[in-house]
This record gives C-alpha cells, sequence and structure tokens, in this order.
C-alpha cells in the first residue's frame, strides 16, 4: 500500500512537499503514521514509497521493520524529478533489503514532457546531442537518460538485489 499519492494524508507528508508546491506536515510520518507502519509490518504489507517525500523516505526506511518497495521511481542522480530515488535514500534501500521499481514515464526517466521510442530503447545515435525540451519546471540535464541508464544507477548504489522494473505507463507520452 502506499503512504501518500499527490497530497499529504494523515499519517505522511508527499513527494509535492520537496518542490515546495504543499507544505510539510508531518516531516515525514506523524504518530499516527509511525502505527500506521508497525501495522502494516505486523500484518506482512507491502509499504510503497513511490509517492512520498524524501523525509518521509528517510523515516520509513529507518523504522520498518520489513524491507519496502519503490513500486515506480527512477534515480534523482540522473533525472532530479522529486519522484525519484536519491542516493542517500538508495543507500538505506540497500542496508534494509529494499527494492526500487525503475519508473517508465518519460518526465521521471528523461527529465523531459515527452520521449521518443528511441530515447526508451536507448538507441545511442537517437540520444546524441539530446534534442529533447526539458520541462521549465524540471532543472537541465545534459542528455536523455533511459530506464537501463536508472536501473544500471541503481544497481551501482544499492546493488542489483535492489532494482526492478517498476511501470507508471499511463499516460505516457
Amino acid at each position: 500500500m502506499t503512504l501518500t499519492h499527490s497530497c499529504n494524508t494523515p499519517w505522511a507528508d508527499n513527494w509535492l512537499v520537496d518542490t515546495g508546491d504543499e507544505p510539510p506536515l508531518h516531516h515525514g510520518l506523524s504518530p499516527f503514521g509511525k502505527t500506521v507502519l508497525e501495522e502494516m509490518n505486523r500484518l506482512g504489507m507491502i509499504v510503497d514509497l513511490a509517492h512520498v517525500s524524501v523525509e518521509t523516505m528517510k523515516v520509513v526506511l529507518s523504522l520498518s521493520k520489513a524491507p519496502v518497495i519503490f513500486s515506480h521511481s527512477s534515480a534523482y542522480s540522473l533525472c532530479p524529478h522529486r519522484r525519484n530515488v536519491p542516493d542517500d535514500v538508495l543507500r538505506m534501500v540497500a542496508s534494509t533489503g529494499s527494492l526500487v521499481m525503475i519508473n517508465f514515464y518519460n518526465e521521471y526517466v528523461t527529465c523531459s514532457d515527452m520521449a521518443t521510442l528511441a530515447d526508451v530503447a536507448g538507441e545511442a545515435d537517437a540520444r546524441v546531442g539530446g534534442g529533447v525540451a526539458v520541462s521549465p519546471h524540471r532543472p537541465t540535464h545534459p542528455g536523455p537518460s533511459v530506464p537501463a541508464d536508472h536501473m544500471d544507477h541503481v544497481k551501482k548504489v544499492a546493488g542489483a538485489q535492489s532494482v526492478g522494473f517498476g511501470g507508471d505507463y499511463d499516460g505516457v507520452t
């Protein structure tokens, strides 16, 4: 179960806190959120951190008694979108046996509003020089990255056991 989507919940802060679009309410988890996490662990539920703030990621990874997942997130170092996972959190993923499932949504992989099939497939000739229009809301990136680049990065930082395939195909252009 995901702890948030694109709004804060009574138990956790969502990723929009990191953009400044929403204020932090709990600085990670509220006291009730800690109870929710404990109960999810007790029941054997999988905790999904794909839509939470970085502070929430860190709090949950430090408190959870079981590995967690990021069901559809990518590597922040390759594409600085706030839905992606920073390297310091990837190191926590490794130490907790958790899993980052790489997202295929263009804004989280190429840092662009649109991606071509060549971008996603990683065809080298199509990537030379970029030619990718970067969203005005995202920092400039030297060129498009592809899901395989994100998988390699997570593998290098957190280990092969910590990387998988995610999704988020809905609305991909």
